[in-house]
């Protein structure tokens, strides 16, 4: 980016919440998998005569969500109806909140390993709001026509809105990332972006360095990987420094990314909140909710991810092993073994925790690992096939080093003369003779000692 500028970036992320149920009708959740349009009860195709209910799961998915993210709930969240016309939207209009949502003012720290894969970085972003939304329909496009799918219709929605905090397209890639595992620990949402479970619609603008007010946002839409919304923002960003530092002027706009192009294109001019007209859903009462509804979800809130790699941490892991393993979904795991079994190592567990789904197999297996003072190669074998075999010792081993030595005179010779990389080649002469049962660490330690003399 040009060092000239600097970017401003606010998400909107749209997050599928995993209910049973619609958000206003008995109709089934699970439409992934269903024929087009079989998943609708007439209250999802906008008939005159049918009522909304509120799905109370859903209303306590929301309230949960909004507290891993640090918001405050409000006491009386209510539906709202929003107004436009587009032929995926049977009414007309969509039932969400916008003047009373579920929660407010919340707050994410986010660390991450940034795309160096070797630097630890930390930024923090506050959340306007999280609400509760029905969804659309989807679109189909073919050659001839566009179709309509309704079996989205109706699919509750939580609306996570942040402030524009974010500063570059790696921070709303790890953001992104951040916000996917706390709605799946607390077991909210899939949230599987190539699926439709999480979508993402960006605001960007950019700015002279220095300058506090923003510049003109755009809206960038229909981001549906972690890869995307790094690649959409980069481009974007990108473009509206070109456009200013040609003398050209920026006009608020949607834009959509394109995949194959790589590219943003533009859509259409930005709609903002009294486009759409809203005003009290008339169908729906008020939610109450309590303090001992929120202390009642407060209580079911699990581990957060920052607080698993802050343990980890301190369990002496470094950061880049505990990215992979939370990469590799094993970094619960591997934390749950070390509260247990203080006496292992952390770097053992890390080791071994990719082979294992069970917290009591793996501590059993490492058990046996410590007890036997098993090398890794010997390790390895006791995983394979279940027999303990004990390497082999200091004596038997410099005994074989010094056969080794004999046999192999030219090598030597050429070694000391300034081959150093038949060093490697001397060593597994002597792993071989030991039938792989010795630690390479000491062999090389042997053999090193052996050939300074």
């Amino acid at each position: 980016m040009n060092e000239k500028y600097e970017a401003v970036i606010g998400l909107e992320i749209h997050v599928q919440l995993d209910t049973k149920s619609k958000m206003f009708s008995r109709a089934d959740n699970a439409s992934e998998m269903a024929e087009p349009n079989t998943n609708v009860l007439p209250l999802c195709m906008g008939y005159p005569g049918t009522l909304p209910v509120i799905n109370g799961q859903a209303i306590e998915f929301g309230i949960q969500g909004a507290l891993a993210l640090g918001c405050k709930i409000n006491p009386m969240p209510r539906f709202d109806r929003k107004n436009y016309f587009y032929p995926d939207l049977p009414k007309g209009y969509q039932i969400s909140q916008f003047f009373h949502p579920v929660g407010e003012h919340g707050k994410v720290k986010v660390d991450y390993l940034a795309g160096d894969r070797k630097t630890k970085k930390e930024f923090e972003v506050g959340i306007t709001r999280l609400h509760l939304e029905e969804d659309a329909g989807k679109l189909v496009h073919t050659k001839d026509a566009t179709l309509v799918d309704l079996n989205r219709c109706g699919t509750p929605l939580a609306e996570i809105v942040t402030e524009p905090d974010i500063k570059s397209p790696e921070e709303a890639r790890a953001f992104l990332q951040e916000l996917q595992r706390i709605v799946r620990v607390i077991g909210i949402s899939k949230a599987d972006m190539e699926k439709g479970h999480m979508r993402c619609d960006a605001n960007v603008s950019v700015r002279p360095k220095g300058q506090t007010e923003f510049g003109t946002k755009i809206e960038v839409k229909n981001i549906n990987s972690f890869k995307f919304v790094e690649k959409a923002l980069a481009y974007e960003i990108g473009r509206q420094i070109e456009v200013l530092e040609g003398g050209g002027a920026l006009e608020q706009s949607t834009r959509g990314w394109d995949e194959k192009s790589g590219t943003t294109v533009e859509q259409r001019g930005k709609e903002g909140s009294i486009d759409y007209r809203y005003f009290p859903e008339p169908d729906l009462p008020p939610i109450y909710v309590d303090q001992k509804d929120i202390e009642a979800a407060q209580k079911k809130m699990p581990e957060m991810p920052s607080q698993l790699r802050a343990r980890a941490e301190q369990a002496g892991l470094s950061y880049n092993r505990i990215a992979e393993l939370q990469d590799g979904n094993k970094l619960a795991l591997a934390v749950a073994v070390l509260d247990t079994n203080s006496k292992l190592e952390a770097k053992l567990v890390a080791n071994w925790v990719d082979k294992f789904d069970k917290e009591g197999d793996l501590i059993k297996f490492l058990e046996t690992v410590v007890e036997n003072n098993l090398s890794a190669t010997a390790a390895q074998k006791y995983f394979e096939t279940g027999e303990i075999q004990t390497g082999t010792g200091d004596i038997e081993i410099k005994k074989i080093v010094g056969d080794v030595l004999i046999s192999e005179k030219d090598t030597v010779e050429r070694y000391k003369n300034g081959e150093e990389k038949l060093f490697g080649y001397l060593v597994g002469q002597v792993m071989a003779k030991t039938q792989g049962r010795a630690e390479p660490a000491l062999v090389a330690r042997i053999l090193r000692e052996r050939l300074t003399k």
